[in-house]
């Protein structure tokens, strides 16, 4: 008579994959955890695209204020639609322009007038206004504010009574800084 080995008998006590009980209180858990994290997942990317098109706002205002003290020229920042001229509205959603402005007509964007930086409407922003219906900025060259002190406010598409928006503060000296507050 053969005698088996402990190792090669048939085990009755073992058992093989997930009891059906098992298996709808791991989906059910799943389920809790992904309801739970959504929403955190969503306001932390409306902080992204807040975060993202204030600092390229501020990279913008950089740039204008750098370039009019570096070249001794008076440099215009406006809003812009198409990015090829100023749009003449509080409303920077749709963009912006940097330039040189050596035209004719002051604070304008004429013809054969360098272009500095293009940015576009920046995603995920449900608006971005100026205060005092400021158009555009200038800056003189001693980087000083040619047109006044404004500020910029950001407000991710989406907002809900947690989502902070970004305040953007140009002061009269050209210095950009950012504070955040609870929406509305």
């Amino acid at each position: 008579m053969k005698h088996l080995s402990p190792h090669n008998k048939p085990s009755t006590t073992s058992q093989q994959g997930f009891t059906l009980i098992e298996l709808l209180v791991t989906i059910a858990l799943v389920a809790i955890f992904a309801g739970l994290a959504i929403p955190s997942f969503s306001e932390t990317a409306r902080q992204w695209r807040r975060d993202s098109a204030t600092q390229s706002l501020i990279s913008s205002l950089q740039l204008a204020r750098s370039e009019a003290i570096k070249s001794s020229r008076r440099i215009v920042i406006c809003s812009s639609a198409n990015g090829t001229t100023c749009a003449n509205s509080n409303a920077w959603g749709t963009g912006w322009i940097v330039f040189v402005d050596d035209g004719a007509t002051q604070l304008v964007y004429d013809a054969g007038e360098r272009v500095l930086s293009v940015a576009p409407a920046p995603s995920g922003i449900a608006t971005l206004t100026s205060t005092g219906n400021v158009t555009r900025l200038s800056f003189l060259p001693n980087g000083l504010m040619g047109s006044g002190a404004t500020t910029f406010t950001i407000t991710p598409s989406g907002a809900t009574s947690a989502t902070q928006v970004s305040d953007v503060g140009v002061s009269i000296v050209g210095r950009a800084s950012v504070t955040h507050r609870l929406y509305p």
